[in-house]
């Protein structure tokens, strides 16, 4: 066990945990939350969801061993506090990807320890070095700093900009679609070129993020208005759910964080609600309008479906080829296009060669970076390279992040850090703030020591 799990042993002290309590308790309700998956699974993801690939599941009693194993491995090795970036980032991409990829796949097929060992050794290991190395990084002093007033003046000028520029392009087909018109919306509002699209994100996921919680959590109610409204109007145009609950999400993540802490009570506070959300959607969905459609567009949308696409991704391109990060546009750019590929007309769009191939639809099987730029780009050996680049990415984010107000920090990297549990790394750099966030994190408090001295 990890050396921090340890409780320290002071001369003529009794201790009675070799593991602290709170890391038993965390590996305890990870391994529940796998089991809850199971459950999930068998009665309702195959049952219901049966056309996006969840089989009947096959119980092999190996394939449950290693992935229970691997699941108590990793556990051990979680931060057990929200005392830096890094560490949302890491629970983010455990509870939405690694835990459900894990259980899905070794439940799907009667020979999945043999086709997807490997994959999972990999994945695993690559959690545990990236924990590992984030947490020997040692945890700076409190810090206090907030946004300057010139960044919240940067923040504003940037939303005005995206704000005017899509509204001149999308002004006339602005709306609060139903369920039912969702994808007519999202075609209506799809992006018409690269700069379009860069304003749908950056006031989606930047500016209207850095407004709300600047304003919420330093009670700049003008800030807080204007970043509210601009997730409203992006969801007006592409009619993203996710947009539109982002600010309510925030809300209660600054809530929580205030009223709870940093600790570790919030760490296993989020297995015990995945448990419960996930054992009432297996248990009661069919006699529940709500929880059924709590198992479409949470359970299935948000936990399973990203967990199922990694070992899709696998079964698809072991088969027809690794890319070796073609579809990446500055790689691909210098590159040619694998020959598996180079005839279709959706390259380098991975996602959709995916859905028509493999599922025979016209549709757009987004996923994680451990899918699209580790499988998809090297297969197993990917996997474990993309977590390295993961982990130098939290590295550099928690020593650019050091001295600012943790509070402030989670609040708005949230939508960033659930990016990465739907989409490329290098999507998430450079389309929805990645590498801004660092710049301005860094820049920021450079200007404010300058001024101080």
């Amino acid at each position: 066990m990890v050396l921090s799990s340890i409780e320290v042993m002071e001369p003529g002290k009794k201790v009675s945990w070799l593991v602290s309590k709170d890391r038993l308790w965390l590996i305890f309700w990870v391994l529940v939350y796998g089991g809850a998956i199971v459950l999930g699974h068998e009665r309702y993801l195959a049952v219901e969801q049966a056309f996006w690939g969840f089989n009947q599941p096959e119980y092999g009693v190996g394939a449950l061993l290693v992935a229970f194993t691997f699941l108590a491995c990793t556990a051990a090795f979680l931060p057990l506090h929200f005392q830096k970036p890094s560490s949302l980032f890491i629970y983010a991409i455990y509870f939405f990807v690694y835990v459900p990829s894990l259980i899905v796949a070794m439940l799907n097929y009667n020979d999945s320890l043999a086709r997807y060992f490997w994959l999972f050794f990999n994945f695993s290991l690559g959690i545990v070095i990236c924990c590992i190395a984030v947490r020997a990084v040692a945890v700076s002093e409190q810090g206090a700093k907030r946004p300057s007033s010139l960044v919240i003046s940067g923040f504003l000028a940037g939303a005005a900009i995206c704000f005017i520029t899509l509204y001149s392009t999308y002004g006339a087909i602005l709306s609060f679609s139903g369920l039912d018109q969702i994808y007519q919306q999202r075609e209506a509002g799809a992006a018409t070129s690269l700069f379009i699209g860069y304003c749908q994100v950056y006031l989606a996921y930047v500016f209207s993020p850095g407004l709300f919680a600047t304003g919420l959590i330093y009670k700049r109610f003008f800030l807080l208005f204007v970043g509210f409204c601009g997730f409203v109007f992006m969801y007006m145009i592409t009619a993203e759910r996710t947009v539109l609950l982002l600010p309510f999400v925030i809300t209660v993540l600054v809530m929580m964080f205030r009223w709870r802490g940093f600790g570790a009570r919030n760490t296993r506070g989020l297995f015990i609600a995945g448990v419960l959300m996930v054992a009432l959607v297996a248990l009661f969905s069919e006699s529940s309008g709500f929880l059924n459609q709590i198992g479409f567009y949470f359970f299935t949308r948000l936990i399973a479906g990203p967990g199922l696409l990694v070992s899709q991704y696998y079964d698809f391109f072991s088969v027809e080829g690794y890319t070796q990060w073609a579809h990446i546009s500055v790689i691909g750019s210098l590159v040619d296009i694998p020959a598996a590929y180079s005839g279709d007309d959706k390259w380098p769009a991975i996602g959709k060669i995916l859905a028509e191939r493999l599922l025979g639809i016209q549709s757009q099987s987004n996923a994680s970076f451990i899918a699209t730029d580790g499988v998809a780009g090297f297969g197993n050996v990917g996997v474990l390279i993309i977590c390295l680049l993961y982990t130098l990415w939290m590295l550099v984010l928690d020593r650019v992040s050091r001295g600012w107000d943790k509070l402030f920090l989670i609040a708005v990297l949230f939508p960033l850090a659930f990016v990465t549990t739907n989409g490329s790394i290098f999507t998430a750099l450079t389309s929805f703030g990645g590498a801004l966030w660092i710049l301005v994190l860094w820049l920021d408090k450079f200007r404010f020591r300058f001024v101080r001295r």
